[in-house]
């Protein structure tokens, strides 16, 4: 059978692997936001194929349950629980240094974890908790791995950035309003949200012509793994889904695509075809196991865009490290 034929936008990633015949033994994986979801599901097939899988959590202990979830079905899986809040630029470092005290070497980076629709809020570090832990927080946790990414190259290094199709559906064509990234001038939970899944592809792309100037073969994609039934949407209310549909591009197609929605093992397929499909192309965005424009912002392809909010991040991350540096 084709891959055509075989590979679907709802094909499980388990059968992804099967069609693949993957073997990640003596892979290493970090997936954040692995205690639950399309995260969760993410962790327990690529273990399910050998690879050693970093659970980062919160807390120790819902990276245990995580654990104690994916053994049920890969009982031999290895696993390590790690304590990681995305949402606080400190807790990030001391993840990376517990990391590199492990003497690991690590081959796939899936920034997954992420926050949708939530009231108006901020992280400890000053930032509108969307764009702080959906954007910032991989932003930082995927720099500060850069060394171990790069050792990692030769044995097929991948970064995954999940994100979403809010990218297209909750921004104008001009792409990222900088005078508004962390709802500066006013708050929209799906805006927010949008923006955010926005700057992920913006800095998978530009993370992407990065290691390609330095000549470091590394694959790194970003993805929207489709409507998926999770608890990624625990904040949309009555008044979160109106915001929804006022702010989107087009009511129909924001209802076609929430109609099609899929289960977490369909969901979590894209994730896994971008860590493991010999056919997955440097710098693009997937959606339903393929290549995808549709759900792609217009600006996907800004360079300028890419690198102004690369430079961005850059001082906002260095402001929360050293509270008393002048951005100006």
């Amino acid at each position: 059978m084709s891959k055509n034929n075989q590979i679907k936008w709802n094909t499980t990633g388990e059968s992804l692997v099967k069609f693949y015949k993957t073997d990640l033994t003596g892979k290493v994986a970090i997936v954040t936001g692995s205690n639950s979801g399309i995260g969760l599901e993410t962790a327990r097939v690529l273990a399910s194929v050998g690879a050693k899988v970093i659970i980062p959590c919160k807390t120790f202990e819902k990276a245990e349950g995580a654990i104690e979830v994916i053994k049920k079905s890969v009982p031999n899986a290895d696993l390590v629980p790690m304590k990681l809040d995305l949402s606080n630029i400190s807790s990030i470092s001391e993840f990376v240094s517990c990391f590199y005290q492990l003497d690991l070497p690590l081959h796939l980076l899936v920034n997954n974890a992420g926050i949708m629709g939530c009231p108006k809020s901020l992280t400890e570090d000053g930032f509108e908790t969307q764009f702080g832990v959906n954007h910032l927080g991989h932003f930082y946790l995927t720099r500060s791995l850069h060394g171990k990414l790069k050792a990692g190259a030769s044995a097929g290094a991948r970064v995954v950035c999940v994100s979403s199709a809010a990218n297209y559906h909750f921004l104008g064509k001009e792409g990222l309003d900088f005078d508004n990234l962390n709802s500066e001038k006013s708050y929209s939970p799906s805006v927010a949200y949008g923006q955010a899944k926005f700057a992920n592809i913006l800095f998978a792309k530009e993370l992407q012509r990065q290691f390609d100037a330095e000549g470091v073969d590394i694959i790194v994609t970003s993805l929207h793994p489709g409507a998926v039934v999770s608890n990624l949407g625990r904040h949309l209310d009555l008044s979160g889904t109106l915001d929804s549909f006022r702010h989107t591009r087009g009511f129909i197609a924001l209802v076609k695509e929430v109609a099609n929605y899929k289960n977490v093992k369909a969901g979590a397929s894209t994730s896994i075809y971008c860590c493991i499909s010999p056919d997955v192309k440097k710098g693009e965005f997937y959606a339903d196991n393929a290549i995808n424009r549709t759900f792609l912002n217009e600006q996907a392809d800004n360079k300028e865009m890419a690198k102004q909010l690369w430079d961005l991040s850059e001082k906002l991350v260095a402001k929360a490290l050293n509270p008393l540096m002048n951005l100006n």
